[in-house]
């Protein structure tokens, strides 16, 4: 199957993303742009590609050992952005909310990454970026166009990691969600519970 880790936004996030989205299909150039469905609105943290049963067996037996260990991500924290366009406004390819990097953000990445290798996945040579894409430029939407969008950030919490199938149709993909890893941080133990 097609797969890939990702974060979903929460309802608030979620709403805010709707909206922006919203707003922006109203522009002139609208047209150009392919729009992510609503309910497909997702933040990578590892595409995988092509994973056949045994190494998606491997990919999550690895990922529940690695989010079980102490000092693993715990529930994140994060913000959104406006709309930008991404990677820049020179090399525009999509539209997109970024989200600032956090040193747990970024630990989930790298925890993410290891998985996929040790399952045996071609280690991904891109730099980690977390956005959310709202819209894909079309070729014929050559230049960017100005967004007029107040700068903004928005809270979003993540409780979960997970595990999506993508299925490629003629209308657009299909996302189904295949495991869910919960983000639960560092275990309390009773020296920690007792306050000293």
């Amino acid at each position: 199957m097609r797969a890939f880790l990702a974060l979903a936004p929460d309802p608030a996030a979620q709403t805010v993303l709707c909206r922006y989205q919203r707003r922006l299909t109203q522009a002139s150039w609208a047209h150009q742009v392919k729009w992510v469905a609503e309910t497909n609105l997702h933040l990578t943290i590892r595409f995988l590609g092509e994973v056949t049963p045994a190494v998606q067996a491997e990919l999550v037996g690895r990922l529940e050992a690695a989010l079980s260990r102490p000092g693993a991500p715990g529930r994140l924290e994060l913000e959104l952005t406006e709309p930008r366009w991404f990677p820049s406004a020179r090399q525009p390819r999509t539209l997109a909310c970024l989200v600032p990097e956090t040193p747990p953000l970024m630990a989930l990445a790298a925890l993410a990454e290891v998985s996929a290798r040790d399952a045996g996945l071609t280690p991904e040579e891109r730099p980690f970026r977390a956005h959310i894409t709202l819209g894909r430029m079309r070729p014929t939407l050559t230049v960017s166009p100005k967004l007029d969008i107040a700068p903004a950030r928005t809270g979003f919490r993540a409780d979960a990691l997970v595990l999506y199938q993508s299925t490629l149709t003629p209308a657009g993909p299909i996302y189904t969600e295949q495991q869910r890893f919960l983000l639960v941080g560092p275990r309390q133990t009773s020296d920690d519970s007792t306050g000293g």
